[in-house]
């Protein structure tokens, strides 16, 4: 049985073989383009999700009373109390407290790393280094 090319082909005047040939070859770049598509596509969207899943799944099991949290919602308050799945923060200054899944909870910042007033410390600033190595400190006028 022939196929749609071959009858081109042969009222062209051409070798079917040829025009079958250049088919395979734009399936093949066709199928390629596809797969380095859908690999670009993991590096840059997949996998550092599954990173930072990863991390904040790690954080919530180190989870202990008096670290500060950020709820899916954007409710900001301290931990109160740990129990199996369920979490209660006190949110104001009135203490009010509410209760939430663990899968709830978005951010956690933990008590060592935030100040009497419940703010977070600032890491001191390190060198910044450029695209190329290292920038060089400025002098700065005296």
């Amino acid at each position: 049985m022939f196929n749609y090319l071959t009858i081109l082909a042969e009222e062209a005047g051409t070798d079917s073989t040829n025009i079958t040939g250049m088919d395979t070859m734009g399936s093949i770049y066709s199928i390629g383009i596809l797969i380095v598509m859908f690999v670009v596509f993991y590096f840059i969207l997949i996998r550092p999700q599954r990173k930072r899943d990863k991390e904040l799944k790690k954080e919530l099991e180190t989870l202990c009373v008096g670290d500060k949290v950020v709820t899916i919602g954007g409710l900001v308050g301290f931990v109160a109390n740990i129990k199996d799945d369920e979490i209660t923060i006190s949110t104001s200054a009135a203490n009010s407290l509410v209760t939430f899944t663990k899968s709830a909870i978005q951010t956690v910042v933990k008590r060592d790393n935030l100040n009497p007033d419940g703010s977070v410390k600032k890491e001191p600033e390190t060198e910044k280094k450029s695209f190329f190595g290292s920038k060089k400190k400025e002098d700065k006028p005296e």
